[in-house]
Formats: C-alpha cells, structure tokens, sequence
C-alpha cells in the first residue's frame, strides 16, 4: 500500500511558522522586470495552454502586487511534467488536484500543502437529454447508471474527472471496473462531444461555480443533459516543498499563502481569479483535506484489480 505521513505535529509545526507573521497583503511597488526571480509556480494543464498562460498571467500579477514578489510561471507539458518539475526543484509551486496531490505528498517527504480550496466542487455526469427525458417519473437518475455502461474521464491523472469519479463509486459500493469500457480525454471541455457524437453514454465533469452544466456547450444543449451531481466538496489545492533551512524562500511563501487566503472577489484580479478556477475562496488545510482524502485513495489504489482499464482519446 503507498506510504502516506499522517497529519503530524511536524506538519502542524509548519503551518504555524508560515503563518506566525500572518497580515493582510498590501499593495507595492510597480514592478521591476529585471528583479530577481523569488518563486516559480507551474498547475496542471487541465486546459488549453493560451487559457492557463492567461490565468497565470493575473496571478502572478496579482502575486506581485500583494507580496513584492516576482512569481514566474512555468507552463508544463502534462500532468506528469508539472509533478516533476516540483520534485526537480525547478518549481516552488503546483496546482494540483486530489490525485497529484497525493502522489506528490507520498513521493516527497517535505512536500506539504499550502492553502487549498473552499468547498464549491461538485462531480457532476453528464449524458444524453433524450435518454433522461424517457425515464419514468418515479426512476431517479443515480451513479448506478454507469455499470455496463461507456463512461468518459478526464486525464487518467485528473482528480476532479478521474479519481473524485472512482470515490464516489466507492461510497456508493460500486466497483469502478463493473465499467462496459472508458476514455481518458486530457482536455475536460472536449469530453461533452464524445456523448453527442455517439462514442460514450456518460461523462464525468466538473463544477465549481455551482453552475452544473456549465462544461455543455451552447450547441449542443438540445441533445446533452446533467444527469447526476455529487454533494459539494474539496478537489484542490497549492502544494510546495518544506525548507526551515532557507528562511527566505520560507518567508516567500507564508507572503504567498497570505495573499491566497486574502483573495476576494471585491478586488479586481482576485475576482478574475476566483472566477477563472470557479472557487470561493481559499483556505488553510485540515487534517480531512487533504489528510484523510489521501487515506482513502491509497484504499482505492490498493485494489488495481478493481479499477477500470481506459483507453485514451
């Protein structure tokens, strides 16, 4: 079974020293484009690169403005690149979702999360309009569904259309392989298609906003419908690498973890921000998430026989 650290007095140590000078941001200087670079931050490429580089442009903007620091971005190839670039060390910073998050706390002893979401996501699967319209008015759709049937996820290292899928089948004591046959599409907002095309029956997508077909396009509208929605929970979070002995960089981060838990929608970037991941807000982490989420992937992961076998867009 994969080794995980428990919530420890380590961890909690940590997040004492990065929050023991704890203040507001305040605005800074205009920024020097010649400065020394303080941090790198990379997320996982989710979407199409042009809207991650736009996203990242407001934060790093927005990071500088609130801390003084110069934050560079540094796109990455694919899930597995941005992973690798932070136990490289040629990240400080990576957005990740449940499963990056968890490969990263168990392959790197001083990895630790730094803030992560406020609960606003929400599993949402989609299918045929026609085929919902036909059940009966006592049937209510259910995650049953998906036994027998051709289901889409999204990347196979996604934790909003991949793993949060696989766990939520586990708590409703379904095992994910009873799955007929299933797709990885790395990009989230192609999966819809793969249903209006024919190719599969439902999808898995995710929802932040509360909006929950917000991943169906306008075209097709007429022939796509929300089947099922999951209850509102955790899905991401900012994970960095532990260095007491470079005070520095440590200082660098408690300014980044401040200015994340300072985010609000009444500030202009921070609203663009929190608009363009879909969340609330931002907060500290806690001994659930992602500490006991983790525990129960390494149960799911522990049964490989289980898990379905897709094939890839």
């Amino acid at each position: 079974m994969p080794r995980h650290r428990p919530w420890s007095l380590a961890l909690v140590f940590c997040f004492a020293l990065l929050m023991s000078c704890r203040q507001a941001p305040k605005p800074t200087k205009a920024f020097n484009p010649n400065a020394p670079v303080d941090l790198r931050i990379t997320e996982e490429p989710f979407e199409a690169q042009a809207a991650l580089s736009r996203r990242m442009s407001i934060l790093t903007a927005y990071l500088q403005r609130t801390t003084g620091l110069n934050v560079r971005y540094v796109p990455s190839i694919n899930y597995v690149h941005s992973y690798a670039l932070l136990e490289r060390g040629e990240v400080d910073l990576v957005f990740v979702g449940i499963y990056g998050g968890h490969r990263l706390l168990d392959a790197l002893p001083n990895a630790i999360p730094l803030v992560v979401q406020k609960p606003s996501y929400r599993l949402v699967m989609l299918g045929r309009r026609r085929w919902t319209e036909e059940l009966s008015a006592e049937s209510t759709p259910s995650l049953d569904l998906v036994q027998g049937r051709r289901v889409g996820f999204g990347s196979r290292f996604s934790g909003s259309t991949y793993l949060q899928p696989l766990l939520a089948m586990q708590e409703k004591g379904l095992i994910p392989s009873s799955i007929e046959h299933c797709l990885h599409e790395p990009i989230q907002k192609h999966l819809p298609a793969h249903v209006a095309d024919g190719l599969l029956d439902f999808v898995f997508v995710p929802s932040f906003n509360g909006q929950d077909d917000q991943f169906i396009p306008e075209s097709l509208r007429d022939e796509l419908a929300v089947v099922w929605v999951g209850t509102p929970r955790r899905n991401d979070y900012l994970v960095t690498t532990d260095n007491p002995e470079d005070p520095s960089r440590q200082d660098s981060l408690r300014k980044v973890q401040n200015a994340f838990l300072a985010m609000h929608p009444s500030d202009t970037q921070g609203r663009q921000l929190l608009e363009s991941w879909g969340y609330s807000g931002w907060e500290l982490p806690t001994p659930e998430f992602p500490g006991a989420v983790n525990q129960r992937i390494d149960v799911l992961l522990s049964r490989p026989g289980q898990l379905p076998s897709c094939e890839a867009a």
